[in-house]
């Protein structure tokens, strides 16, 4: 069963540091935790979401019993009941492996990309819960999650604990588990889902290929990356990777901003997320762009190939779509099945 140990301590939250959003960094008290020593024991922390992110990465502040494996721990986001306890669909998950988990108590990461690889996005004033479990804990085998507060540590949040696999739950509003939430380092961005999809040869210098996207928030855009990759032997030369925005008919327009992709940086055989610095762009919330790339030296010989994914005959992305033209730019086609890979950089 699970046990929730010790008394609350003195709950002054540690500034953050800017790199993560909601949290609570505690101090904590080695006497305060959720001990998980049953498959059925689960665990989480509810929080208010303080701004709208992608929510890609939590780090928790937790630690195994001497000499236990607790095989792989399970972290899950899901969305709260009426009652603020962890309900609904999950919305993504991660796994810690065991062996990323200590003897003594430290800030553990997770990547919540399981099930999905594009981080779910968190809606401002919205409360979620993140839930802790695992397989392998047994009495022998024990999880320790570490808490403090002492009822004003996260005022938007609370412990919540489960001792019949998340069936029920139970709130104590006056315990904290120790979590911290990171956005990922991209913002608007279909970065692929687990099921896979294909890709576009561009073997002209008038094949292009790109993504709309609707911004989700407005922000100095930086950088673009596209997932591609060359033929083995191929020397593309500079590519061009741009911001355009969309015409009457939802397609590429005008370039915005736009860089250059030396043929260096293009791997060969086996595709990778590959792009270019762009000089400062503001993006408007809502609006309507497309990521797109070219290249003035691409002939059949010497061609790219850009990763599309259609999540088995569906878009999984539904703020834009496939973009691709043959004749330079003039005359663009939209499949609204597929999407190819991108991501912008604040």
């Amino acid at each position: 069963m699970i046990n929730i140990s010790g008394a609350p301590p003195n709950s002054i939250i540690v500034p953050p540091p800017t790199e993560y959003y909601d949290n609570f960094s505690g101090p904590g008290n080695p006497a305060c935790y959720l001990t998980f020593d049953n498959v059925n024991d689960w665990g989480g922390q509810s929080f208010t979401a303080s701004q709208k992110y992608n929510f890609a990465r939590v780090d928790l502040y937790i630690k195994k019993g001497s000499g236990s494996a607790v095989g792989n721990v399970f972290v899950e986001l899901y969305g709260v009941d009426g009652n603020g306890h962890p309900d609904g669909p999950m919305l993504n998950s991660g796994i810690i492996p065991n062996a990323d988990i200590s003897e003594d108590y430290a800030w553990v990461t997770c990547y919540l990309n399981v099930m999905r690889l594009t981080p779910h996005i968190v809606s401002p004033a919205t409360k979620y819960c993140v839930v802790v479990r695992g397989l392998g804990f047994t009495l022998v085998h024990i999880l320790y999650w570490q808490c403090g507060g002492d009822g004003s540590g996260l005022l938007s949040g609370d412990q919540e604990w489960s001792i019949n696999g998340g069936a029920t739950w139970s709130t104590d509003n006056s315990r904290d588990q120790l979590f911290r939430n990171y956005t990922s380092p991209y913002v608007d961005n279909y970065s692929g889902s687990a099921l896979g999809g294909g890709s576009m040869p561009l073997n002209s210098v008038n094949d292009w290929a790109g993504n709309s996207f609707t911004a989700q928030k407005s922000y100095t855009l930086k950088r673009l990356e596209m997932y591609f990759h060359k033929d083995v032997g191929d020397n593309v030369g500079n590519l061009k990777i741009g911001l355009f925005n969309l015409d009457i008919a939802d397609h590429p327009d005008v370039f915005l901003v736009e860089g250059t992709i030396p043929d260096a940086d293009v791997p060969e055989g086996v595709p990778a997320w590959v792009g270019s610095d762009v000089s400062d762009y503001d993006i408007i919330a809502d609006a309507r762009y497309a990521v797109v790339i070219h290249g003035p030296s691409l002939s059949p010989s010497n061609l790219i190939r850009v990763v599309w994914d259609n999540k088995l005959g569906a878009s999984d992305f539904a703020g834009g779509d496939y973009e691709w033209t043959i004749t330079g730019g003039m005359i663009w086609t939209t499949s609204t099945n597929k999407d190819f890979l991108f991501r912008c950089y604040n």
